[in-house]
């Protein structure tokens, strides 16, 4: 009884210090989303909610910038570099899984190495490359680096290929299929969950690029929304125009808030579980 008690009276304290922390968590989103929603004059004369409900912001970004042409052009480099990079992460991830060869070890510290490597330390020779190949005018800057696949990705479908057996590649060798024929028939569907979660986890980040659109697309018809919702803040940061600063913010977080929010489970479960081993 006395056990049980404890338990009890240990959960409601783990309970309330979570509770509390996600309150303070929270409390900047709410905030920035029910400031948005202000005049000008009103945020630091109310509370939190408004007094006066203004949606003017909202509708002066939609007046001074393309935002549908940044949305689309988001999804852009978003959803079909992910795609086809997310095919050849599970390719890669398979042959070091499951493939053996020679200096196989090699290649995945090599891969690793690469995770050591911050973005600014590459990106004046990625200018260079891709000035010399002439296309920062286009989009393909943003869309070619992707298509090569993800070292995180590789790394934890690798880990989530482990709980595979390997009685079962050496079943589809003796019924005939050969490696490409494993991967395409039984891989993808056995890996598709962490797959799912993972390219969801590298869309977010897709998404939330600000830095390689800045240096590498020059046209400003190619520019995604993150960097013209940047530019619309910077501008209305100059007359401290804070509701629709917060406006611009919320407009680029709200999808990905319903991304991860659609795909929360399958996440974790990625994550869990990507540590099994045979």
């Amino acid at each position: 009884m006395k056990m049980k008690t404890s338990k009890r009276a240990a959960d409601a304290v783990v309970f309330v210090f979570l509770a509390a922390g996600s309150v303070i968590m929270l409390y900047p989103f709410i905030w920035m989303i029910f400031t948005s929603m202000k005049p000008k004059m009103h945020i630091y004369l109310s509370g939190l909610l408004p007094k006066v409900w203004d949606f003017s912001s909202y509708a002066q970004i939609w007046k001074e910038i393309p935002l549908l042409r940044g949305f689309l052009n988001t999804l852009l480099y978003s959803i079909p570099p992910v795609l086809v990079g997310s095919l050849v992460s599970v390719a890669a991830a398979f042959a070091l899984a499951k493939i053996r060869f020679r200096g196989r070890g090699v290649v995945f510290l090599l891969l690793l190495s690469m995770i050591m490597i911050p973005f600014p330390a590459i990106m004046i020779p990625q200018f260079v490359l891709f000035s010399g190949m002439g296309i920062l005018m286009s989009p393909w800057p943003l869309i070619l680096p992707k298509l090569t696949g993800n070292v995180l990705m590789i790394f934890f479908l690798k880990q989530y290929m482990a709980g595979i057996p390997d009685s079962l590649i050496e079943a589809a060798k003796l019924d005939g299929c050969n490696y490409f024929q494993i991967y395409s028939r039984i891989i993808l569907n056995m890996v598709g969950p962490a797959l799912a979660a993972h390219g969801v986890l590298w869309f977010i980040g897709a998404w939330n690029d600000y830095l390689a659109p800045t240096i590498f697309v020059k046209s400003e018809i190619w520019q995604p929304v993150t960097v013209m919702i940047a530019r619309f803040n910077a501008q209305y940061a100059i007359n401290t125009h804070v509701p629709r600063m917060m406006a611009g913010s919320v407009i680029l977080l709200a999808p990905v808030l319903v991304i991860y929010g659609i795909f929360q489970k399958w996440i974790i479960e990625s994550v869990m579980f990507s540590s099994v081993k045979e």
